[in-house]
């Protein structure tokens, strides 16, 4: 099988978070499952920077074909215009036997979409929890214009669609996907497997994602601030790519808070594996890998209900109200009770390995060669 693989970024840009974990696991498995994979992507690396010519990458034998975009600001605010892969895509899909589109609302998807759809080659979306529009998502006026113009008609020609949620599922349909082309597919992922590691002296919480207002990072500084109250050497870190939001952040947090930045990819596990609890307070989440990854750690979490993870309430965490009182009263009693705390840890373990890598590629797989070799685009 000839995989084409388009998504808007791709690693090293690990400051677009979750699709970029995504994508990168799932080449990685395609790969060991003896097909070859080629990566269609753009060129941008972070908020304010491109990925440089000549940077080295991560995986080997995947050509990776970065396109520049148009403008740095736009790609920047989730809207890349990648110069040449019209034109790419014209002269090389036929080449490929089937497309996966890791994301719905950018040029990127739509090119790849049109271009497969106009030569014959089957597609899969996979829309990673982004297809809703929600206030809290932002951009409610431009993306109901984009998936009123473009991201429809993607969902509705697709091969399959791929779904992490019930609520996702019933999107899909929404928009206009055959339900019989639905198929329920966890990411894989590469979680970390730090083994055991001691904790923090001090009782530290970890913030680990995007510096966005959609995280609501300023509602856990504010939790943070009422833990401080009862526990004066309690810790918090945010680690996260610098961004403007990012700054104005710092700019109120108080004692105890420390901004760490975008930390190198194999420092994440002993940052996540040293705090005594992790916490997401998202407005709203497709599918929130960090929480994933936090838990592989053994470090239990207090997430919000956007996190949209309401079974880990009692059993590897606490799901809050998402307002900074209850989340500083999850806090609380996890960093109170660490007998609790490590039930908890152990049980996110546990959670978390249905989501690793070699557990969901080899469907992943089986369902990308079945499309591949479909002469009737359906799986």
């Amino acid at each position: 099988m000839r995989l084409l693989v388009c998504v808007p970024w791709f690693a090293p840009a690990r400051a677009f978070g979750g699709t970029v974990t995504v994508g990168l696991a799932e080449v990685r498995g395609v790969l060991e499952a003896g097909h070859s994979v080629t990566v269609a992507t753009t060129d941008i690396f972070d908020l304010r920077s491109r990925v440089q010519p000549g940077t080295p990458e991560q995986l080997e034998d995947v050509p990776i074909l970065r396109f520049p975009n148009v403008s740095q600001r736009l790609a920047a605010a989730n809207a890349p215009l990648p110069r040449g892969l019209r034109r790419w895509l014209r002269a090389h899909i036929s080449e490929f036997d089937v497309v996966l589109l890791l994301d719905v609302y950018s040029p990127v998807s739509v090119l790849a979409a049109r271009g497969a759809e106009r030569d014959g080659v089957p597609y899969v979306l996979q829309a990673l929890g982004t297809l809703p529009v929600t206030r809290e998502r932002r951009r409610v006026a431009a993306k109901r214009a984009f998936r009123a113009l473009w991201a429809r008609r993607t969902v509705r020609r697709a091969a399959v669609c791929l779904y992490l949620s019930e609520g996702e599922r019933a999107e899909y349909v929404a928009q206009g996907a055959d339900p019989s082309r639905l198929h329920h597919v966890p990411p894989p992922l590469d979680l970390p497997e730090p083994g055991e590691i001691a904790r923090a002296e001090a009782p530290t919480v970890v913030y680990l994602g995007q510096l966005h207002p959609i995280k609501r990072i300023g509602v856990l500084i504010d939790a943070f601030e009422r833990v401080r109250r009862e526990l004066p050497e309690a810790r918090l870190e945010v680690i996260g790519a610098p961004s403007r939001h990012g700054e104005a952040l710092r700019a109120r947090a108080g004692p105890g808070v420390a901004f760490r930045g975008l930390i190198p990819e194999e420092e994440k596990a002993t940052a996540l594996g040293r705090a005594h609890v992790f916490s997401l307070l998202s407005a709203a989440e497709g599918l929130p890998v960090t929480v994933l990854e936090a838990l592989s750690c053994g470090t239990p979490v207090v997430i919000s209900p956007g996190c949209g993870l309401q079974e880990l309430d009692g059993v590897a965490g606490i799901v809050c109200d998402g307002n900074a009182d209850s989340a500083a009263g999850a806090l609380l009693a996890l960093l109170r009770d660490p007998g609790r705390a490590q039930r908890y840890g152990a049980a996110g373990r546990s959670f978390a390995a249905a989501y690793r890598r070699e557990a969901v590629v080899p469907e992943l797989v089986s369902l990308l060669e079945r499309v591949a070799t479909s002469s009737s685009n359906a799986a």
